[in-house]
């Protein structure tokens, strides 16, 4: 009788059994399995990651684009651990092998619409991620865009199964930021009655499918700015320029609005304070709060929230900036409330990080002993110490693979706001390398050095910021500053400027 647990006796090696090369993809199976995917832990979040990735890796035939996609995944993974360096070759021979097969299975107008296809596709973009260089960094994106066409080639088919539903949120997900880092709005889904929502059922569940429904306005606000911010100014880009900033309000609205909808256990506590730090580039907690949650997929969920009104905010200061005289700035509330916001949100994240990376054992002793002589002084009152505290026993921590996963998005987003205290930014930039090297990460180191170059360009011969992720660091146009910019008051007031929201969807 079936007991719906997959049969681990279908596993076929991809070369001869009890080869060294053969125990060694097992381990790096092992370690990708242990290290890249989770169960679901509580029933209100319903998610894990990459969970249904076991049984249809058993399911799937041995030389499949599926099994050559995951070990090519699995070993760049394993071969950034300790001495296995060597690992990377086989790695890259896999990949090259999974790109032939799934440009065959593309092909065929049976395999193109099969889960593990699309699986499969998504697996050679996490392979980017933990091999990426400078070079290859457009790579993932390219992969993204092509799972997104295989869902739309599958259409409502995709959602019969509770795995193709998964597949689906993963790409959509996936998308979302492809499409945000390059400023082009979400195209519809064609074939799906429900278009890029999806259907709202236990899988996804409300808050969680509400968040990325209202993160898909982002792309178009984003393309907009790119275009109407970088137009020499007068009444009418003026004009334009504050039909983009309410616009990009309104979208943080929402986004705040969505922390009153959340489940009650979906939101953290905060369970100690960091006093203060000595050395950012070696700190591992920033100084203040420091959050836990219910999961870890939760605190995921919290921090792309915070993404999402990063870019909004971005794009609501750099409309002031174009507006607003830069002598006037300092004393604005609009200016003001955008730079406070802004800079809470990124606190926030910082707070996040101990529970994804995992609290240092240095901090654990402290608080057991109560020594307050350590480079990070802790204030703790019934401190609640975190469900995932590293296992001393073994430097392969779960917590930090996948924490270090989800967080390098995050950080390397928050490390690109304007106006963060230098400390900050080091410390950021730190964490990221820290991501890199202890959880193998390429993508962490590419991006904390892509930031890096960006602040030592300083500024352009026109005054402006070089552009990066988050900011279009609008020129200075002085010859507007001294005309129209005396009128900016009137065209934010006409229709009544919202300060928005706080960090934590609080009404300011």
């Amino acid at each position: 009788m079936s007991s719906g647990v997959p049969s681990y006796t279908a596993w076929q090696p991809t070369v001869p059994y009890g080869t060294l090369q053969e125990c060694q993809e097992r381990q790096a199976l092992c370690y990708f399995f242990s290290e890249f995917t989770a169960i679901p832990q509580h029933y209100s979040t319903s998610r894990g990651y990459l969970e249904y990735l076991l049984p249809v890796y058993f399911d799937a035939a041995p030389q499949s684009p599926l099994c050559a996609a995951l070990s090519a995944a699995a070993l760049a993974a394993f071969s950034k651990r300790p001495g296995r360096k060597t690992l990377m070759y086989n790695a890259q021979k896999m990949y090259l092998t999974a790109v032939a097969l799934i440009q065959k299975a593309v092909a065929d107008p049976v395999e193109a619409k099969m889960d593990t296809t699309i699986v499969s596709v998504l697996l050679l973009g996490l392979y980017e991620t933990v091999t990426c260089t400078e070079q290859s960094l457009p790579t993932w994106g390219q992969h993204v865009d092509g799972a997104v066409a295989l869902v739309k080639h599958r259409g409502d088919d995709l959602f019969k199964t509770s795995v193709g539903a998964r597949i689906f949120y993963w790409v959509r997900a996936q998308m979302v930021v492809n499409q945000i880092t390059r400023c082009q709005p979400v195209q519809k889904l064609e074939g799906m009655a429900e278009g890029w929502t999806g259907p709202i059922d236990s899988i996804e569940g409300g808050a969680m499918n509400l968040l990325v429904v209202l993160s898909m306005q982002i792309p178009t606000l984003r393309a907009t700015a790119k275009v109407v911010l970088r137009r020499p100014m007068n009444m009418d880009t003026a004009a334009e320029i504050v039909e983009l900033m309410y616009e990009a309000q309104r979208v943080d609205r929402e986004i705040a609005a969505w922390t009153f909808k959340i489940p009650d256990n979906w939101k953290y506590t905060i369970v100690g304070i960091v006093q203060g730090m000595e050395d950012p580039a070696t700190a591992q907690c920033y100084p203040g709060p420091m959050h836990s949650y219910v999961d870890l997929w939760a605190a995921n969920i919290w921090n792309n929230y915070r993404t999402n009104r990063i870019f909004c905010q971005m794009i609501i200061l750099n409309c002031l900036e174009r507006l607003i005289p830069s002598w006037e700035r300092a004393s604005t509330t609009e200016y003001c409330s955008t730079i406070a916001t802004l800079q809470a949100l990124v606190n926030d994240i910082c707070s996040s990080v101990p529970f994804h990376l995992g609290f240092p054992d240095s901090v654990y002793q402290e608080i057991g002993s109560g020594l307050s002589n350590h480079d990070q002084k802790l204030a703790m009152d019934d401190l609640e110490l975190p469900l995932h505290k590293p296992d001393p026993s073994t430097r392969s921590k779960k917590i930090v693979s996948m924490g270090g996963f989800f967080l390098t998005w995050q950080l390397f987003v928050a490390f690109n706001v304007v106006a963060l205290p230098e400390s900050q930014r080091v410390w950021l930039n730190n964490r990221l390398r820290y991501i890199g090297d202890a959880c193998g990460i390429n993508q962490a180191i590419v991006v904390a050095d892509r930031g890096l170059r960006s602040l030592a360009m300083g500024r352009s011969p026109n005054g402006a910021r070089h552009v990066n992720l988050c900011d279009f660091a609008p020129a200075r146009d002085l010859q507007w500053e001294r005309t129209g910019g005396s009128i900016w008051r009137q065209l934010l007031h006409q229709d009544g400027f919202s300060d928005g929201f706080g960090a934590d969807g609080l009404y300011d």
